[in-house]
């Protein structure tokens, strides 16, 4: 019998839910353990000298961290069936849409559940029940009212606050609208089959459907994002998906959603770094699309992020002159122009931003 792999998660963690999705369409043979007050320091900080899942622990005993880099490691490792695309311009592609998902989206996923009393007091006891499950010396009730108050802390600095929640409630619905687009006339992101992307998406969207406010607005199954959601798992399931689209969508179908990132998330991120030029710390201010002021903390990891999407633009279009191509790719070229000279390391990028 094949070893497994040991997959410690969260029950709340929308990463948890973009790899146990990424591990069932690979088809690997997986032991799925819960974070507790246990294993969180026993195993996951001695392993990776941090608390955060998932993490998952492969049959050779090595010990992965941090989502993208558990799907890069085991993409290579473990190539069949590929979730990734083929073409290295889709590649760089879904690259940048995993990045929005995860780093993006959990903005609201993370404010609608919090700022919303009747989903925060449902994921106190969803947290409470994990961290005690399988450790007994610890209370119920202090778990609910101890671990939170972590989660809560990292809210004001990614700019998810009482006073951007509107916002980024209408920008969900706005995506919403975007994906129900693409999802009516294609099948997932990158067209047949799922990608790291569409797990990336799914991840957010599926954590948000399992709250009381965040279900209004996510997973109808009459809507096409719901018909998505549901051939995911039907994938992940071993069975045909339902709907019978096989093309990828290209540049001009993706140019909604790429105009909504451009503008949300890289503008951000192009903030973000350039204001780090100044200054490590501080506060950072950015006017998003249609004048939307958008406060947070300036954050050495949003730049460490965006440096590794860069890396990945650059080979894809190194490779193959474009991401998407056409209306797609001017949305996206033209917003990581604003980058000006940080640019420079991706000589080929930088060319089609700006050329």
């Amino acid at each position: 019998m094949t070893a497994p792999y040991t997959l410690y998660v969260m029950s709340n963690s929308p990463y948890s839910d973009k790899i146990r999705m990424y591990l069932r369409l690979k088809g690997l043979p997986v032991l799925e353990v819960r974070e507790n007050l246990r294993n969180r320091e026993q195993v996951l900080r001695a392993r990776t000298g941090r608390t955060m899942v998932p993490v998952v622990i492969t049959p050779a005993d090595e010990a992965l961290n941090d989502s993208t880099h558990i799907t890069r490691t085991l993409e290579a490792a473990c190539p069949v069936p590929p979730l990734r695309p083929a073409d290295p311009g889709r590649r760089g592609l879904d690259a940048l849409l995993e990045d929005y998902a995860d780093e993006w989206v959990v903005r609201v996923m993370l404010a609608s559940r919090w700022l919303h009393e009747p989903d925060a007091e449902q994921n106190r006891t969803v947290i409470a029940a994990d961290m005690t499950c399988g450790a007994p010396e610890v209370e119920l009730a202090a778990a609910r009212e101890v671990f939170p108050q972590g989660i809560m802390a990292t809210l004001p600095p990614m700019g998810a606050t009482r006073e951007t929640l509107g916002f980024l409630l209408d920008d969900l619905s706005g995506l919403l609208t975007d994906l129900d687009a693409l999802f009516a006339e294609h099948r997932f992101l990158g067209g047949a089959e799922p990608t790291v992307a569409d797990l990336a998406f799914y991840g957010q969207l599926n954590q948000i459907r399992r709250d009381p406010t965040g279900r209004v607005m996510v997973g109808d199954p009459g809507r096409a994002h719901g018909r998505w959601l549901a051939d995911l798992e039907r994938r992940a399931d071993g069975a045909a998906a339902e709907h019978a689209g096989e093309a990828a969508p290209d540049g001009e179908a993706l140019a909604p959603l790429a105009r909504r990132i451009a503008r949300t998330y890289l503008r951000f991120a192009v903030a973000n770094a350039k204001a780090l030029e100044e200054a490590p710390k501080g506060p950072l201010a950015v006017e998003l699309a249609g004048g939307v002021p958008f406060q947070a903390a300036r954050a050495g990891y949003n730049r460490k992020c965006l440096q590794a999407l860069l890396a990945e633009l650059e080979a894809a279009v190194a490779a193959a002159g474009r991401l998407a191509g056409g209306a797609a790719d001017g949305e996206i070229f033209a917003e990581l122009a604003g980058l000006g000279r940080l640019l420079a390391p991706y000589a080929t990028l930088a060319h089609a931003c700006t050329g």
